[in-house]
């Protein structure tokens, strides 16, 4: 259990993290490892059951391999800057980060269910969806708002980790492959967007509004 619970901040410091760079690069290789540790607390949750080691397996290859590399291929092809643009400051960011994981912290023990396997992580995996929708909200480019909804997806995947020892093998196989489908067809849509303004940037979109 020590060491869950090491992987569970392991996996909240890597949110953490995603919220401060200022670096496609870094972020994306945040949500692979934020993605490989969430593999490993699967495995450490399988308890000899093997549909939750192929559950891991899936989420290590899709989630923590091929989404980054797509994602990775995807900002070559836009030939767009690297360096992530936002409405707040890093300070700022942090500060906002910090606010919502003690939010979820304090509120967090309310969903804890009674048979939880890994109440701890409950209110990690909170955090983990506070602080995705803090970097969909509060950054313009369109790809990292996506990183933002991706990171809100390890929550709920958390979540359902923490409170019930997984989901059945199909549905956490169809979770984590309805995520790359999300990622291919937000890559299209930002192709399309990309061709048509010739950026991604979505504070400037706003201006488009009559």
């Amino acid at each position: 259990m020590a060491l869950l619970n090491t992987l569970v901040l392991a996996i909240l410091a890597t949110g953490f993290l995603m919220v401060s760079r200022r670096s496609l690069d870094a972020i994306i290789r945040l949500y692979a490892l934020q993605n490989i540790l969430l593999a490993l607390v699967s495995f450490g949750l399988a308890g000899g059951e093997f549909h939750f080691v192929l559950a891991g397996l899936a989420l290590f290859a899709v989630k923590g391999v091929l989404i980054p590399w797509y994602l990775f291929w995807l900002i070559d092809r836009l030939e767009v800057s690297h360096e992530v643009e936002g409405y707040l400051s890093v300070s700022l960011s942090l500060l906002l980060a910090g606010l919502l994981t003690a939010l979820a912290f304090r509120v967090g023990k309310a969903f804890v269910l009674p048979e939880a396997p890994l109440p701890q992580g409950v209110p990690v995996a909170l955090s983990l969806v506070l602080l995705g929708i803090l970097s969909m909200v509060s950054r313009k480019k369109a790809i990292s708002q996506v990183l933002g909804f991706l990171a809100l997806e390890n929550g709920v995947f958390l979540m359902a980790l923490s409170e019930s020892h997984g989901l059945p093998l199909f549905v956490e196989l169809g979770v984590a492959l309805d995520a790359f489908a999300a990622v291919f067809l937000a890559g299209i849509l930002i192709f399309r967007i990309k061709g048509e303004m010739g950026h991604v940037d979505t504070a400037r979109m706003r201006s488009l509004r009559g």
